[in-house]
């Protein structure tokens, strides 16, 4: 029989997150490849690394990097995980390529082709009827036909596209006051390059604590384990805009039907992410956008008791499906505690300070196993780092 193991690309901390839950589950280091190194992944005891510059980005490289480091694990399959759409452009284009026993952990085929793109996702919200943010589709040849008034919340339909570009308004999502000020920085978004779409949204009313993030994985069979978290605070930088600083365990029994509905409508198969937004005003629900991969700071499952790499290795490595739900509170921080609740919304700290959460809290980059001298001396720097750029 063939063993089984994780190969993860890229090595930021969704991948670190993937190798960490994996070896809690399994007690075996996952195989990672990547085109640097970053941080959390420095001096780690949870993962072997092989690392090249253009990895990420050029497919002959790509293609036999993987060859060549699958060759090092005869009669293996891989299950192979990816951060970003970055690696999962990369993976889609090349999985066929590549000449080893492995499966991803998504599906590839139609329903990525057809949904990678955040307004081919809003099309088929509508055509199931699940509500979204009012949205309007900008080009470079009709922004000013842009209807959408008063305050407008817009991001780029192709994110890597526009990252790849060097320009002053460079942002992950753009908060907006006026149609006006909209259509000024449309252009210059175009007047830099960019391509792809601008989706434009109705602003949904809320801030820290109005946005709730849910991961999880259906089987192939069909069975669909998730968990649902509370965003306490999220990045406010202009290219991180969004990514969660603190997550708790909610109770949203609408959002977890949301899900189930999407992904059962789909016949989706692998890891997935949706992000909600809850109006602070009417308490009406909407699907922000799908993530067709594990979130960022998906690790949060594994605290609640869903280990979601696990349930994939046993379904696509070992023909194993499951249901799993979660069992656990949970309080995910990516900053230190003291830093955290310093600038967190006075309303939210009891929701912060819970017992049960405090009890079950961690930073998915800091493990007691891998936690050397040199570790914590990198994470350290890491955490001020970000809490100044990100606080001041």
């Amino acid at each position: 029989m063939k063993e089984v193991r994780a190969l993860v690309l890229g090595t930021d901390d969704n991948s670190y997150s993937v190798a960490r839950s994996y070896f809690e589950a399994f007690n075996k280091k996952a195989v990672t490849v990547g085109s640097g190194i970053l941080n959390v992944y420095r001096n780690t005891k949870i993962s072997t690394l092989t690392y090249k510059k253009g990895f990420s980005s050029h497919d002959d490289q790509f293609v036999t990097m993987l060859n060549e480091e699958a060759k090092k694990y005869p009669d293996t399959i891989f299950i192979i995980f990816a951060p970003n759409e970055i690696y999962l452009n990369i993976l889609c284009k090349n999985l066929d390529r590549l000449d080893f026993d492995c499966k991803a952990a998504y599906p590839f085929g139609r329903i990525y082709k057809e949904l990678f793109y955040k307004s081919k996702f809003y099309e088929y919200l509508d055509k199931i009827g699940v509500r979204y943010p009012k949205t309007e589709i900008i080009r470079k040849d009709n922004i000013e036909s842009l209807s959408l008034e008063g305050h407008i919340f817009m991001k780029p339909d192709d994110f890597p596209a526009l990252y790849a570009l060097d320009f002053e308004k460079k942002q992950k999502g753009y908060d907006i006051s006026s149609k006006e000020e909209a259509i000024k920085v449309l252009k210059e978004i175009y007047k830099a390059g960019y391509e792809g779409e601008m989706i434009v949204q109705e602003y949904v009313n809320g801030g820290d604590g109005s946005e709730y993030s849910l991961n999880g994985y259906r089987s192939t069979k069909g069975e669909t384990s998730m968990v649902l978290a509370r965003n306490l605070i999220s990045d406010k930088r202009v290219l991180t805009v969004g990514n969660h600083l603190v997550q708790v365990d909610a109770d949203n029994e609408k959002m977890r039907e949301i899900a189930k509905y999407i992904v059962d409508k789909l016949a989706y198969v692998g890891l997935f992410n949706l992000d909600f937004k809850m109006d602070s005003n009417t308490g009406e629900i909407f699907v922000l956008e799908m993530n067709q991969r594990q979130g960022r700071t998906f690790y949060y499952s594994t605290l609640a008791g869903v280990n979601l790499i696990e349930l994939a290795i046993n379904d696509l490595g070992y023909g194993k499906s499951e249901l799993v739900e979660p069992s656990k509170k949970f309080r995910l921080i990516k900053l230190s505690e003291k830093c955290l609740e310093e600038h967190m919304d006075k309303s939210l700290l009891d929701e912060f300070n819970d017992k049960e959460r405090v009890i079950n809290t961690a930073n998915p980059n800091i493990m007691e196993y891998d936690n050397s001298f040199e570790r914590k001396i990198i994470l350290k720097r890491h955490i001020r780092k970000s809490e100044k750029e990100i606080f001041g």
